[in-house]
């Protein structure tokens, strides 16, 4: 298991996914009951209780009292992940996938882009053109691009894949806080530039997510607008009704 940058359950879901999609476990068949994964990867009931849960939610495994747990699809489906609430929940999102950078330039801000970004027409940008991908995965997860201020595109060099936040590297290199996040969720339809990236269909329905950093100033250092295509990518929030006494 790659343990070095997942939490112990997400790698150990990882590594199972990776057996199910490999065919070591056919859909129909028996995952080995919780104690013989215990031994096999020398974690915790818990781990593993938790890296099954991660597999029931993405569709991947059914659990039946009396029966076991059985495959019931590869992980073709789309990837669920735990609904993004809090930068904590951010991080672990971005620990569990990779950005592949792809193009990167300068660009001023028209009518359109502003309009977007919530700036002044225009005000500068480093652009930088992103394939969030979940490794061992063949179709990319979203297509992602990421705008920041000009004066410190420099984070990026000599930099193709990333396995950290973007918020993070600011942080790192730049000496900046980042303290809010804003998240817009809207529809949109992949461009073409998008669906040839993706492999996807040109105007295939997606999912919009546009976030904005700020700093401990108030200021907007980030802004990363990522479209998900229909059937890859699905956030799961669960919500409980408080009953009164």
């Amino acid at each position: 298991m790659d343990s070095n940058r997942l939490p112990l359950y997400l790698a150990l879901a990882q590594t199972l996914r990776q057996e199910i999609d490999a065919k070591q476990y056919k859909i129909g068949a028996h995952l080995p009951p919780e104690d013989q994964l215990v031994v096999k990867y020398g974690v915790s009931r818990h781990t593993v209780r938790q890296a099954l849960q991660e597999l029931k939610n993405e569709g991947l495994i059914t659990s039946k009292a009396g029966i076991g747990t059985i495959v019931s699809s590869q992980s073709d489906a789309a990837q669920f992940f735990s609904g993004i609430k809090t930068i904590s929940d951010l991080l672990q999102f971005v620990d569990a996938t990779q950005m592949h950078i792809i193009f990167q330039e300068e660009i001023i801000a028209n009518a359109e882009l502003s309009s977007q970004l919530h700036c002044p027409i225009g005000q500068a940008w480093s652009s930088i053109k992103i394939l969030r991908k979940i490794p061992k995965t063949k179709l990319p997860l979203c297509f992602l691009q990421v705008f920041i201020w000009p004066e410190h595109a420099d984070i990026f060099a000599n930099r193709k894949v990333l396995n950290r936040p973007i918020y993070s590297l600011l942080e790192q290199k730049k000496g900046l806080r980042i303290v809010e996040v804003q998240q817009e969720i809207t529809a949109a339809n992949l461009s073409i530039e998008m669906a040839l990236a993706l492999d996807a269909q040109e105007g295939q329905a997606a999912m919009r997510i546009t976030r904005f950093y700020y700093d401990s100033r108030g200021s907007v250092v980030e802004i990363g607008i990522g479209h998900y295509p229909s059937g890859r990518y699905a956030q799961r929030t669960k919500f409980k009704a408080q009953i009164k006494k």
